[in-house]
Parts: structure tokens; sequence; C-alpha cells
């Protein structure tokens, strides 16, 4: 347990700065946006109720009021957190493919050290799923200053009322990183932590293998997602005639479990017996 705290402890060193520099850019990406879209729909508001001789009453009946959901759907909010879970896609394998990079390879020392290797492999999933759950606790921070933010900006009279839980509702990014209901968040996120490992016994067997493992790799990635979302694949037809909604929830989670247990044996087998460095 010591030795996979510290290689834990080490991994989340490792990325900090990168994550740290994300969680800057979001900041500042998120305020901007809420900032220039209501500075656009202020000088929008004001060209047309001075060019119709128009009260702030009249322009909200006749036109649409201000909306905290416009900022969160556009390219500063979306993009921000698009660039976030790029970000985390790609460390999935460079946390991975690091370890071997230059002549002194550090996977050597990683691996030879006087510990289960499914240590180090623990340490790097853990990290990330850290990394997901601190990129989430900051979007969650973020939300009720952003709407005070944008509360301030637009007069009471020009702005339609909001709550936290109707912005969540409302964005389809917002509600996956924060879904309303527990058993959905558990499905979501229990869904992405299957997905990382998966790519983990992906990309050990291209370590193990390497040419051969490339292909057994990707094979392996695609069968797990098509046995994961069969039920969607079948016809609708014969999926609303044959399958309730909980059979196709229960399907996906059974499938889920085993396709996680697999890969957790698979890897473990590949970094016992079969990954070089």
């Amino acid at each position: 347990m010591n030795r996979y705290s510290k290689l834990l402890n080490w991994e989340i060193v490792r990325f900090s700065k990168i994550f740290g520099a994300l969680g800057l850019l979001t900041i500042v990406a998120q305020f901007l946006g809420i900032w220039l879209n209501a500075k656009a729909y202020l000088s929008s508001a004001e060209n047309t109720m001075e060019r119709n001789s128009l009260t702030a009453i009249q322009y909200v009946e006749q036109f649409n009021p201000a909306k905290m959901t416009n900022s969160f759907q556009s390219i500063w909010f979306e993009g921000s957190i698009a660039l976030c879970a790029v970000t985390i896609f790609l460390y999935i394998f460079w946390t991975w493919y690091k370890e071997w990079l230059g002549k002194n390879t550090f996977a050597y020392r990683l691996l030879m050290l006087p510990t289960s290797r499914m240590n180090v492999y623990l340490a790097k999933l853990t990290a990330i799923v850290l990394y997901v759950l601190g990129f989430v606790a900051l979007q969650f921070v973020l939300l009720p200053v952003q709407l005070a933010v944008f509360n301030s900006l637009i007069p009471s009279e020009w702005r339609q009322p909001v709550t936290i839980g109707e912005l969540i509702g409302r964005n389809r990014f917002i509600h996956m990183l924060l879904p309303s209901d527990f058993i959905e968040f558990v499905l979501y996120y229990g869904a992405g932590v299957m997905s990382v490992i998966i790519l983990f016994t992906g990309i050990l067997l291209e370590r193990s293998y390497r040419i051969k493992g490339i292909v057994a790799g990707v094979l392996y990635s695609a069968a797990a997602v098509v046995i994961f979302i069969l039920p969607y694949l079948v016809a609708d037809k014969w999926l609303n005639n044959n399958w309730f909604p909980s059979e196709v929830l229960l399907y996906q989670v059974v499938i889920g479990l085993c396709l996680t247990a697999v890969s957790l044996w698979l890897s473990s087998y590949l970094l016992r017996k079969k990954v070089t460095v």
C-alpha cells in the first residue's frame, strides 16, 4: 500500500502543472465567454431599443431575455471542457509511453521496483480518475460564481431567472459532468473508468507484442465497444419489442463489469509475463 501511495503521488505531481494550466485556462475562458455574451446582448438590446423607441420591458416582451444557458453553449465554455477531455484522453496514452522514451528508459526502473507491477497500473488509473474528478469539482465550484457574475452584468428586468439545477439540466456538457441523479453519476463515471481500463489493456498489448500488439489492441478495444453497445446495434423494432429499458441497462452493467474484470486480468498477466523494457 505504501508503494502504491508513493506511485500515485508521483503520478499526480507529474501532471499537476498541466492540470493547473488547464484549470486556469478553463476559468479564464468561461468567464470571458460569459462577459462577451452579456456585453453582446446588452449592445444588441440597447441598439434595438434606441432604434424602435422601446423600454426594457417592451424589448424583453418582443425579444428573448438574456439567458445564462446561452453562455454555456458558446465555444468559450464548451471548448474549454472539450480541451480538458481531449487532454485527459491523450494523457491516458502519454502516461504509459513516456516511460519508454529516451535511451535509459524510466520504464526499466519503474517495472523493477520491489512491488507488484499492478501497483504501477493502479496508480496510473487512480491518478486519471482523480484528474477527472478534479476538473468536475472545479466546474461545480465555478457554476454559482459564474451565475452571480452573469446576474451582475445583466439587469434583472432583462434576464431570465435560472437556478443552478436548471443550468445543469439544460446543458448537455454540464449534465454529463454533473448528473443530477446519483445512479446516473455512478453509471456515467463507471463507464468512463471501464473505458480507461480497456484502453490501458490495448496499450499493454502493444507494449507486449509491438506491431502485432497494435492490431490486437485495436481489435480488443473495438470488440469491447461493440459488445457493450450491442443492444443499440440491433434493429430498433426488435429492441423495442424484446427489451425493456431496465433490461438494456442491466445488460450494460453486467457486461461492463465483465469487460472490466477481463481487462484487469489481462493487464495483470501482460504486466507480469509479457511487458519488457
